[in-house]
């Protein structure tokens, strides 16, 4: 590709396709792989909703069919991630919009190395063959035909490379939400950049006696947002009867960040292996999914992957701390970007951030002044993932494979493993790399109240174990797991209860709480196993309608109790107005318990919800309210229940204030919940089923406050892909939906087929074997590149001349892996 982009121009004045270069579709009966001079082979088949399957007979090839459908389909983002994990979004677009902040923190991960870690062959050939593959799609194409708004014609669209590929899989998943505090670090003696007298005083107040929730919050909210979250459920062989294993998968990220969109995919090496499933969109591998002995999906972990450090510094000296009997440096690490000017002029910038050791120093809340400075470790995945790691999970045979790759490898960053095998067992497992932290040190370091941990001594730091991937992560014969044959289910919670007739026990601290109250997601979650279980024998259309039935399981357990007491007392008075609270009563008593289409009144409880605990976001009831049954932790998932009809001052003045602002927003009190919740995609409306993370609704939709149109955005972490699998030893079956469609580009037919889909709760039968793809098919594209590209002028878009292109494919081919590397 050396002089791909001296032949760029030519793509920006016409549509331009060399001989033999065009994706020919074809309505073949059986697969070809038929130019046996093509060092790229692949076919691609799209079946409903858009979903790519790709097949070749070769890692490369797999990788080209994969990045061609990506570009088909996120052609403009993904062209905007090949700048920002550059650093390079400031030279193109100048240093607004957060574009320089990104780019200081892109080159800090290159410079340090991040970049540059070896990956397995299999991943060496995936990314090169996914790079030429989005390549191909923009020669196919010409940037001027590019329809997407976003980027067609536009002038900063360039080449994907390989190098490209592996920034968006070596990216520490979580470390880039830190950027903020990492970049916002700056010396005090630098007067320059330093905090302002006035902010220093902010920061200090921070660590006053009582503060310390506060600050605890405020760095948890950067590595896992509050409303985070997803849901997993996998039910084994004494729940289905039929010695069969499912899987519910259902990951909540946020529908307005590309970085985490999920899309869904099919790839397959006949007699090798067939991955279905779905992974970020920038990625060129599944990441949720099946290989059809095991399936498996991801939760967020309650367990410590971070930890700030107050180190104490030398007296004048803010560059440096003492650790136990010496003296330690703080070392800056200056990098340098591009940056365009408003008069399009490019100048060089830089920007220096600061090391303790492998922590970085942060700023923000944090202070860093003459006595003291903070700094931030974080217990990352590192390329394990691409070491071993997601090979060794792809190739598990059952749960207890599947375990034991992901303990040796612990590169699952930050999330709990919920699986199910072909047998019916199946897996629950906080599996990731986390801090290896004793609970003595939990107290005897903890300062502030939890937010930060003493920095200066080395019996507060991180403890290497013999079975750790790398050193200060927990051993994995320490981290909580369970393999069992009924159910385990996780919806963000820690490891506790998941499973609630075996409770996980003798776990130390950081993998989270235990004997404590479960959040209404995961009580909800609980509640509706055991009401299928009891009806007997779970299959995957029970399993599918119950978990997307949007029951609202705080208004289960209050909803009656409300009406009661709104009935006794129809009026309540706020901020000195009466408020007539008969309707609301009615309407509620009225109410279905459900967030669906045709629900009335869900809006209503939703608001007294949120009133009732004063517009903060919680996973919890209410703490304002008194319950008739407190928390017991011999019964967590029914507990606490009911309200105390004599004695609870808080729920008449919540609900009065929820009449308020529905009326205030000029929207019935027993309004559908269609006609005021959705989505809008390409100008259409489509109505949205679902309800908040503090209702305990198991298919989490965030929205905003309610207002003059309702809730017409998700604008929060939601459904995304929705998954359900089910294993025997005979037969795959997949089903699937991704909530906000498979296309990022508003001019495809795929921007919201599936958006649709997933509001009336359907889910598409995914085909899993060849055979089975074949006859859904859709269409079919049979793609090949290689050597017979280099004729007619077509090496200057991979070479420096004619033969050096040959010999580049001829390279290619010959190196092509057509199995697994045995290591």
């Amino acid at each position: 590709m050396a002089n791909f982009h001296q032949a760029f121009s030519i793509l920006r004045r016409k549509y331009f396709l060399l001989p033999s270069l065009s994706a020919i579709l074809v309505g073949c009966t059986g697969l070809s792989f038929t130019d046996t001079k093509a060092a790229y082979d692949a076919e691609l088949y799209r079946t409903e909703g858009g979903i790519p399957h790709i097949i070749a007979a070769d890692w490369g090839s797999l990788g080209f069919g994969t990045g061609y459908a990506a570009a088909q389909d996120h052609f403009c983002q993904q062209s905007r991630n090949i700048l920002k994990f550059r650093g390079q979004l400031a030279a193109n677009f100048g240093p607004a919009n957060g574009n320089l902040a990104s780019d200081y923190f892109f080159k800090l991960l290159a410079k340090e190395g991040v970049y540059d870690e070896s990956v397995d062959e299999e991943f060496e050939q995936l990314f090169a063959g996914y790079a030429a593959g989005f390549n191909r799609y923009l020669r196919d194409t010409g940037i001027d035909n590019v329809t997407d708004p976003v980027c067609g014609g536009a002038a900063w669209v360039t080449p994907m490379t390989a190098q490209d590929v592996r920034r968006f899989h070596l990216t520490p998943a979580f470390l880039p939400s830190f950027a903020p505090l990492i970049l916002a670090a700056h010396p005090p003696q630098n007067s320059a950049s330093s905090v302002s007298t006035i902010e220093q005083a902010k920061q200090l107040a921070m660590l006053d006696p009582g503060k310390g929730n506060q600050l605890k919050e405020y760095a948890a909210s950067f590595y896992n947002p509050t409303d985070k979250g997803s849901n997993g459920v996998a039910i084994g062989r004494d729940l289905t009867g039929d010695e069969s294993g499912l899987l519910f998968a259902n990951p909540h990220l946020n529908w307005q960040d590309f970085d985490f969109r999920m899309y869904a995919m099919h790839q397959i090496i006949p007699g090798v292996s067939n991955l279905l499933g779905a992974n970020q969109a920038q990625r060129a591998h599944v990441g949720f999914g099946t290989n059809g002995d095991v399936a498996w999906t991801n939760t967020v972990s309650t367990s410590k992957a971070y930890m700030f450090y107050k180190l104490d510094l030398m007296p004048g000296n803010s560059l440096a701390y003492h650790y136990d009997e010496e003296q330690r440096s703080i070392e800056p690490v200056e990098v340098t970007v591009d940056v365009r000017d408003d008069n399009g002029q490019v100048r060089s910038q830089s920007h220096t951030f600061y090391k303790a050791g492998d922590a970085f120093i942060v700023g923000g809340k944090f202070p860093w002044n003459s006595s003291m400075a903070v700094s931030l470790r974080i217990a990352n995945e590192g390329a394990r993932g691409f070491q071993g790691g997601a090979l060794a999970m792809a190739r598990a045979k059952n749960v207890t494979e599947l375990k034991a790759a992901i303990n040796h490898y612990q590169a699952t960053p930050g999330i709990n493993t919920v699986a199910v095998d072909s047998h019916g067992d199946v897996l629950y497992g906080d599996l990731g790399p986390m801090v290896n932290f004793t609970d003595r040190q939990m107290s005897s370091c903890q300062l502030y109240d939890g937010p930060l941990y003493q920095g200066n001594r080395s019996e507060c730091a991180w403890n290497t174990a013999a079975d750790a991937a790398a050193p200060g992560l927990l051993g994995a014969g320490r981290q909580a797991s369970i393999i069992r044959s009924d159910y385990v289910t996780n919806s963000n919670d820690s490891y506790w209860l998941a499973n609630a007739q075996a409770p996980i026990a003798g776990i130390q601290q950081v993998q989270g709480s235990r004997n404590s109250e479960r959040t209404l997601r995961t009580r909800s979650g609980l509640a509706m196993v055991a009401a299928m279980a009891e009806q007997g024998d779970v299959n995957e259309t029970t399993l599918t309608q119950t978990l997307l039935s949007n029951q609202n399981y705080a208004g289960q357990l209050l909803r009656d109790d409300v009406v009661a007491i709104c009935r006794s007392q129809p009026t309540a008075v706020v901020q000195g107005q009466e408020v007539d609270l008969r309707e609301a009563c009615e309407v509620l008593a009225a109410w279905d318990l459900h967030d669906n289409l045709e629900s009335r009144g869900a809006h209503l409880f939703r608001e007294f919800i949120r009133a009732a605990n004063d517009d903060k976001f919680t996973r919890w009831l209410p703490k304002a309210f008194s319950y008739r049954i407190p928390f017991d932790e011999n019964d967590p998932v029914n507990t606490p229940r009911g309200l105390d009809r004599s004695n609870n001052p808080a729920v008449l003045p919540a609900l009065a204030k929820a009449v308020l602002r529905v009326e205030s927003s000029g929207i019935a009190l027993n309004a559908r919940l269609a006609d005021i919740q959705s989505t809008t995609r390409a100008g259409e409306r489509v109505a949205l089923p679902g309800g908040e993370e503090f209702e305990g609704v198991f298919n989490k939709m965030a929205y905003g406050p309610i207002g003059k149109q309702g809730y017409p955005e998700v604008t929060g972490s939601s459904a995304s892909w929705v998954m359900t699998t089910k294993l025997a030893p005979e037969r795959t079956q997949v089903q699937g939906v991704v909530a906000y469609s498979e296309s990022s580009d508003s001019s495809s037919l795929h921007y919201n087929d599936m958006t649709k889909m997933f509001a009336n709760k359907q889910l598409i039968d995914i085909p899993y074997t060849v055979a089975e793809v074949k006859k859904a098919a859709l269409s079919q594209r049979h793609l090949t590149e290689g050597v017979a590209q280099c004729a007619g002028g077509g090496w200057q878009f991979f070479a420096r001349d004619e033969r050096a292109c040959e010999r580049q494919f001829e390279v290619i081919k010959k190196n092509q892996l057509k199995s697994f590397v045995e290591k």
